[in-house]
């Protein structure tokens, strides 16, 4: 059946995105003008699936062309700081899996993209240019490459090789730990077909929802709560996929530490998963209970016509793909819900309970630093300086003389510590610091010895450092090569090497250092060079991106320098 499926996904692929996708740079009288459609088309197909885009955005995220590289399509999303890169493949006849040579060529690729070497890149790439340094730059960002065509079979020995070197290269932290900052994902013709198979809007979703302890609100508007069994809800994702969010206005758009958080539940603590997860908010057209259970309240099952989930959309989403991925612990696994019916209701009812359920900010580590008793203090003591220390997480913050954020308050003291691995960490994924408030990292750096003024003075020096380095990849003649790389990708390493030199952590007790009395241009510079030479004596081959966040490589920088 496998000529069917392809001939289905072509068919539903071009009418999804070959209107909007690019052919600027087709021949109309190209044989092979049809197969390159189709490919850009199943590009596209998988940052929609991945990046869970738009249909609009997945298609303007398509690169495919003359000097590509081996990626197709690219993609990032500030709201969940993650970047999608995919190669992709179209098999006519549907059967095999990609060469082993296109799968070396993507996985170079991806090292040139995130090395920033956008030279061996066509101008479809380089017009991304702003975009991938953004990605680049971004606290935590999280990578998805994605390899994806209409082949049978599942990867080869020698393919999934090639793919596993990439991901234990950018994950290796280099203190013997692994972070899933890389992931890799494998859409073959079975995984695009059943998606495509279950829709992408298409027609509206009827469940049948058992709970069990349930109970009911009757006034001013019907709904059922109660507690759902982890099994059923992977059930609906399974058979409904994204259609299922709908009217959710973020869908599953969000941080990746929600994703991680819930996953790391379901894993490890299985059995608290209700106490720990806010759940599922479903609205529908109109809910009616089954005569199962009669009146009593231990179990009833309710089938609800029209439904969407308006609220929950990423655990319903990470528990459908840990169902896929074979995951041991549903059973063990239970979560609140609530079903709202909106039949009776006023026309706007569903929506406001859209809007009203997504307004609501998901709570993350660091927003619970700004109870942490030292940051209070430092607060205050910044406050008696005019300095308006920001600790409570906001979108609208904007640093200036008067005005400093937590986020760069942690990046700063990181910098200007003795040890190099918290600036690492600093550079690889911020939000590590925030994990624990009771230990090392952020013990380390936020403790009774550190004083509001001695956090001013570091956080007003490293802004310094980031003015110059930013006017030394302004004043470069190109954006690429070696100085180029370690400017972007080693500039928490520079700032700890220039905080090192200048002995500022011994100011931490008498934090009488002023940041205006020292040439931080000279001493940027001079350190940029030594910087330089040690990568080229030592560490010539390596990609930069990965270098800087790799603990014990620049715990050896920083000894040798």
């Amino acid at each position: 059946m496998s000529i069917i499926h392809v001939n289905q996904i072509g068919s539903k692929i071009k009418a999804l995105f070959s209107e909007k996708i690019d052919k600027s740079d087709l021949n109309p009288l190209d044989k092979e003008i049809e197969f390159k459609v189709l490919t850009r088309c199943l590009a596209a197909y998988a940052v929609y699936c991945i990046g869970e885009t738009l249909i609009d955005e997945a298609a303007l995220a398509v690169v495919d062309g003359a000097d590509d590289n081996g990626i197709d399509a690219i993609h990032y999303s500030p709201s969940n700081k993650r970047m999608v890169i995919v190669q992709s493949k179209w098999k006519k006849d549907g059967s095999g899996e990609p060469d082993n040579g296109d799968l070396r060529k993507f996985k170079d690729g991806v090292l040139d993209l995130i090395n920033l070497d956008l030279d061996k890149f066509n101008g479809k790439v380089n017009a991304k240019r702003q975009m991938i340094e953004t990605a680049l730059a971004e606290f935590d960002t999280k990578f998805d490459l994605v390899l994806i065509h209409t082949g049978a079979n599942t990867l080869s020995r020698h393919n999934q090789q090639v793919m596993d070197s990439i991901l234990n290269e950018l994950n290796d932290a280099g203190d013997g730990t692994s972070e899933d900052v890389v992931s890799f994902h494998h859409l073959n013709q079975a995984i695009i077909h059943g998606g495509l198979a279950s829709g992408m809007d298409g027609e509206p979703i009827d469940l049948e929802i058992g709970l069990s302890q349930w109970g009911k609100i009757e006034e001013p508007h019907l709904g059922f709560f109660g507690i759902v069994a982890g099994e059923e809800v992977a059930n609906w994702w399974g058979k409904k996929g994204k259609r299922l969010f709908a009217k959710n206005i973020r869908q599953m758009l969000g941080a990746t530490e929600v994703n991680d958080e819930v996953k790391r539940t379901i894993e490890e603590q299985p059995e608290n998963f209700w106490y720990y997860n806010n759940g599922v908010t479903i609205v529908a057209e109109s809910i009616k209970k089954s005569m199962v259970g009669g009146n009593s309240r231990e179990i009833g099952s309710f089938k609800a016509n029209n439904i969407s989930i308006v609220n929950g959309a990423q655990t319903v989403s990470v528990i459908g793909r840990y169902a896929q991925e074979g995951g041991a612990n549903l059973t063990k696994l239970r979560l609140p819900i609530r079903l709202i019916s909106l039949e009776g209701a006023p026309e706007d009812f569903g929506a406001s309970v859209t809007k009203t359920n997504n307004r609501q900010n998901r709570i993350e580590s660091r927003d619970f630093v700004s109870l942490d008793e030292e940051q209070i203090r430092l607060k205050k003591e910044l406050s008696l300086e005019g300095i308006e220390y920001n600790i409570v997480r906001s979108e609208n913050i904007k640093t200036s003389p008067a005005t400093i954020d937590l986020s760069e308050a942690t990046v700063a003291l990181a910098c200007a510590s003795t040890q190099v691995g918290l600036a690492v960490q600093a550079k690889r994924e911020i939000g590590r610091f925030y994990d624990n408030l009771k230990k090392s990292p952020y013990k380390t750096i936020f403790n009774p010895r550190t004083n509001g003024i001695y956090l001013r003075n570091t956080v007003f020096s490293l802004r310094k450092i980031d003015e110059i380095i930013s006017n030394m990849i302004t004043s470069l003649p190109k954006k690429s090569g070696k100085e180029y790389g370690i400017l972007v990708h080693g500039n928490r390493m520079l700032a700890f090497l220039v905080f090192r030199k200048l002995e500022i952590h011994r100011s931490a007790d008498k934090f009488d250092f002023n940041a205006d009395d020292i040439d931080w241009n000279a001493n940027t510079q001079s350190t940029l060079q030594k910087l330089m030479n040690e990568i080229e004596e030592s560490y010539k081959d390596k990609f930069l991106a990965t270098l800087f966040k790799n603990a014990s490589i620049c715990k050896s920088i920083s000894e040798k320098m």
